[in-house]
């Protein structure tokens, strides 16, 4: 017999070409507000930034949005809404993390979030060498994990494990999903990444 595949959710996983990275830096570059009080994170280094006419939500974060299956909808959008709402992003900012920081596992508000690595300074592939991380049976330096429950009800993880060439890698995924960041070691530079969070504006009802 088939087998049966019990319901679940996930998460979309993409790369950012060169006009939108330079456009992400840009507005780096005219960051905002400090944004750590807002943010789990054990970080230095955190800056609101502005989604200038909406270029980044329209052209970037809407097509990843449509990728996601409708059928895993159903689990991350309150089932209590009787109309179609439309998506804003209502938080966005960057992260300039130092070595030994991290960002202990925790979610977010809204629908979906989402992480963007604009500069990785480190590579997990040599930092696993590490006297102190080559005897350990998790080595999870310079890595980003999503931890979760499986269908069992037993704690599981997906982790991505950090290099320089993943510079543009966007993840999109559920805002309710826990996950966390471990530090890396090997290198003084920051490594920079930028985070938001999508919610659905119950202004603007889709006909």
């Amino acid at each position: 017999m088939p087998r049966e595949i019990l319901p679940n959710t996930g998460f979309i996983k993409s790369k950012l070409n060169k006009k939108e990275i330079s456009r992400l830096n840009s507005y780096i570059k005219n960051k905002k507000n400090k944004w750590n009080h807002k943010l789990a994170g054990n970080i230095s280094s955190s800056y609101f930034l502005e989604d200038k006419d909406n270029w980044f939500f329209n052209n970037v974060l809407l097509s990843l949005i449509q990728q996601y299956p409708k059928e895993d909808l159903t689990a991350i959008i309150p089932s209590v809404l009787t109309k179609n709402c439309s998506y804003v992003l209502n938080s966005f900012w960057v992260n300039f993390q130092k070595k030994y920081e991290f960002n202990p596992a925790h979610s977010h508000q809204g629908v979906f979030s989402f992480v963007v690595w604009l500069e990785i300074p480190s590579s997990h592939k040599k930092e696993k060498e590490l006297k102190f991380i080559k005897e350990s049976n998790s080595p999870n330096s310079n890595t980003f994990e999503f931890v979760y429950l499986n269908i069992l009800g037993q704690v599981s993880a997906q982790q991505f494990h950090l290099e320089p060439e993943d510079k543009g890698t966007i993840l999109l995924f559920p805002a309710k999903l826990n996950h966390q960041v471990y530090p890396f070691y090997l290198s003084n530079k920051h490594r920079i990444s930028i985070s938001g969070n999508i919610a659905l504006d119950p202004t603007k009802i889709i006909k």
